[in-house]
């Protein structure tokens, strides 16, 4: 029986990552996908209470959806978090901001996010900045 070893590694993990538990999280792809108003390449924003371990369990699980896309060959993630707050679920706050965000510029939610319809209301824009967020999602815009 013939083996092969990738020469291409499937996942790094850094230690940073390690060092937070409750975080969001954006699967990102190397070519953008078409969205009602323009290309990005995000294809998800999740959050996680659970560091690394989620993480990888979620883009195992999305993998399929993101690479059935025509050119699709390569997914990252990146990671944001902010301050916690005790007795706030902060983490979940910026996933809805981002999600929201994402969905006043494209019209619609990420590839593989279902469910929703966000607008960055006053809460939100007590807890972050616009222009930073938006910043951030700008970074992900068209190809690479």
């Amino acid at each position: 029986m013939k083996t092969h070893l990738a020469s291409k590694s499937a996942m790094t993990v850094h230690r940073r990552i390690l060092t937070k538990d409750r975080i969001v999280y954006l699967l990102v792809g190397k070519k953008p996908f078409k969205y009602k108003r323009g290309r990005s390449r995000i294809a998800y924003i999740g959050t996680s209470r659970q560091g690394a371990q989620r993480i990888a369990n979620s883009a195992g699980y999305r993998a399929d959806e993101v690479f059935s896309k025509r050119g699709s060959k390569q997914m990252e993630v990146f990671i944001a978090s902010c301050a916690g707050i005790p007795g706030l679920k902060s983490w979940g706050y910026l996933e809805r901001a981002f999600l929201a965000l994402f969905y006043a510029r494209y019209k619609s939610l990420p590839l593989c996010n279902k469910r929703g319809r966000y607008t960055f209301d006053e809460k939100l824009s007590g807890m972050f900045s616009y222009n930073a967020l938006f910043g951030m999602l700008s970074r992900f815009d068209g190809s690479k």
